[in-house]
């Protein structure tokens, strides 16, 4: 190791192009307490290939000095150990198949031997075992070293080849890769929340055992008000109906606008445009005095938007996370009497927010196999 001054470290051009940029403010407060665990490693041409994150963060911090791994690689080499250094890195799909493109190329031609890297640096990307398979290809070598099976891999990169803005969707918790790829091979006819085969009214009927689920496990004083702001053909809003004076009630959808209402509610419950979902929980958390459900997929928990924009660090806290055991079809088919729905792709939760909670939320399940058809 030695050190080099920090003006001298160029961040990798290949590493933005690869992955999302990401928050870095634990990992600022982490290097301030206690410094840098690992030196970066560096090329003989100050290209910095593990650690880009951390030389962010000291960059910001002021440092003058850093310690330093330098090693001697060709271009390909510096690809291929940047993709390895990221390896425990938390990646979006998007992320996944833009080190597929590095990594299959070396896959294919048997490149990253290089015992001195390994030496310094661990083993190199493409000399982790591969699979298990008697004659593995490249593709599985590959998904082993990004971290995801050889079947999803497959099935991301022919999403990705015919309909690449699928990449999004699936990364936003819009849909599956499993149902992206289904719909793409029954010529691509699944009814989005948005978008292009979106419902044109876009109303998808939220099961009335649903909301009854979310009554019986959570408290509500049927006395103060409640707001269903989407309320599309009034799955929700017909149970409230049930519980609630109807006078303590507002309920509306496309013919007022959810963001330009300036009226406050005691209760905010809704199923709301998967799309919008952020937008609905930022409104809400300025319109709801008390606390507000949203029925939602549970890869709602995921994803550095969410995290960053509703989960870290917020007054108006999620509190609550009530899974539903068995995933379900949300549709625009209309609503049974019985309250019976089909089974989906998706599994979804409602996710109770409270104003004032602060602390880790509390996770709880909802039995609703008895609710499928």
């Amino acid at each position: 190791m030695m050190k080099v001054s920090v003006a001298e470290i160029k961040p990798h051009p290949l590493n933005e192009k690869i992955y999302a940029s990401s928050n870095i403010d634990d990992l600022l407060a982490s290097i301030k307490e206690q410094g840098l665990l690992a030196p970066l490693v560096i090329n003989q041409n100050n290209f910095c290939l593990s650690g880009h994150r951390r030389l962010e963060a000291i960059l910001r911090l002021g440092w003058d000095e850093v310690e330093v791994t330098r090693v001697t690689t060709t271009d390909d080499e510096a690809e291929l150990l940047l993709v390895h250094a990221n390896k425990q890195r938390v990646k979006t799909y998007a992320d996944v198949l833009n080190e597929y493109e590095i990594l299959s190329k070396a896959a294919a031609i048997g490149r990253g031997k290089r015992t001195d890297i390994e030496r310094t640096y661990g083993r190199s990307a493409v000399s982790d075992p591969p699979s298990q398979k008697r004659n593995p290809t490249a593709r599985d070598v590959v998904a082993e070293q990004v971290g995801v099976s050889s079947t999803q891999l497959r099935r991301l990169l022919y999403i990705q080849k015919s309909k690449p803005e699928y990449i999004k969707r699936i990364d936003a918790g819009e849909i599956t890769i499993n149902r992206a790829f289904d719909t793409l091979q029954n010529g691509g006819k699944y009814t989005f929340a948005h978008g292009e085969n979106r419902n044109l009214n876009d109303f998808y009927n939220t099961p009335y055992s649903m909301t009854e689920h979310l009554l019986r496990v959570e408290q509500f004083d049927k006395r103060l008000s409640v707001c269903e702001p989407a309320t599309g053909n009034d799955g929700i809003t017909r149970v409230l109906q049930k519980h609630w004076n109807p006078s303590r009630i507002t309920a509306y959808d496309r013919e007022r606008d959810f963001f330009t209402d300036t009226d406050d509610y005691d209760y905010i419950i809704t199923n709301p445009p998967f799309s919008k979902a952020i937008e609905f929980i930022h409104h809400a958390q300025q319109r709801a005095k008390t606390k507000f459900c949203l029925l939602l997929p549970l890869n709602y928990l995921h994803g550095k938007q969410r995290h960053e924009e509703v989960y870290k660090d917020n007054p108006y806290g999620l509190s609550k996370v009530y899974v539903f055991t068995r995933s379900l079809l949300m549709s625009d088919e209309p609503l049974r009497e019985d309250g019976k729905t089909k089974s989906g792709m998706l599994v979804f939760a409602w996710y109770v927010f409270e104003k004032g909670y602060s602390g880790a939320p509390h996770l709880g399940w909802i039995d609703n196999g008895a609710d499928l058809f």
